[in-house]
């Protein structure tokens, strides 16, 4: 599975979905390059015909033969080639923590962005998300998992990588909303400890934009 010249990572070009991947890799020390589509057509009418996927989309890895989609299953197989298996779960009881928590986190991912792609009053509409509405009730849930240990499943795993892009997308957004999850805060300060990731956080292919220009009404002018 060794692949010395980096793997490449498709995705838009924005961040939105891929942190997770882009943060897992520097961690796990593989190189990668970003392939980032700009152009819709360059992948609706090109590369997703001809890199032949089983599942064409993005965010999609390609690793010398190996042609992988989904998120999901991308980080599994990133923490398999890394020959870190406990990041996924190292045993049949753990695998279903990680499992379990990636789908919870998901869901307040999923909730978060609805959010931001509103076509309404986007901030009235954040304001009745984070003191009342999914978003509220999703991270109360979330916080409830979290607190009392230092990662999401009480050991650490891929579902962390995927927790900390959604602090990080709260904390660039409106870093009051952290306030009232010390937990939430926590967790983003010791993964921001990580050399990895200060590295790749400082490194060209670190993408800072959330969304596409234009498509939101924040973090889009």
């Amino acid at each position: 599975m060794d692949n010395p010249a980096g793997v490449i990572v498709g995705y838009w070009g924005f961040r939105a979905r891929v942190g997770p991947i882009r943060h897992l890799l520097a961690f796990c020390g593989i190189p990668f390059t970003n392939r980032s589509y700009i152009d819709s057509s360059d992948w609706f009418d090109k590369d997703k015909k001809e890199l032949e996927f089983d599942f064409p989309n993005l965010p999609y890895l390609i690793d010398e033969e190996k042609k992988i989609t989904q998120t999901k299953a991308i980080l599994k197989y990133i923490a398999l080639k890394a020959n870190k298996r406990e990041l996924i779960g190292d045993t049949d009881d753990k695998y279903i923590q990680v499992e379990t928590a990636l789908y919870a986190l998901d869901d307040l991912r999923n909730a978060l962005y609805s959010v931001i792609w509103t076509s309404g009053d986007f901030v009235a509409e954040k304001e009745a998300a984070f003191t009342k509405g999914e978003v509220k009730e999703k991270l109360d849930v979330v916080n409830k998992a979290l607190t009392g240990k230092e990662w999401i499943t009480g050991f650490f795993s891929i579902a962390d990588f995927m927790l900390f892009e959604i602090i990080d997308l709260i904390n660039d957004m409106d870093p009051a909303r952290l306030e009232p999850y010390p937990s939430f805060v926590h967790h983003y300060e010791r993964f921001l400890e990580f050399p990895q990731t200060k590295a790749h956080r400082e490194s060209l292919g670190f993408v800072k934009k959330w969304f596409p220009p234009g498509k939101t009404q924040w973090n889009s002018p």
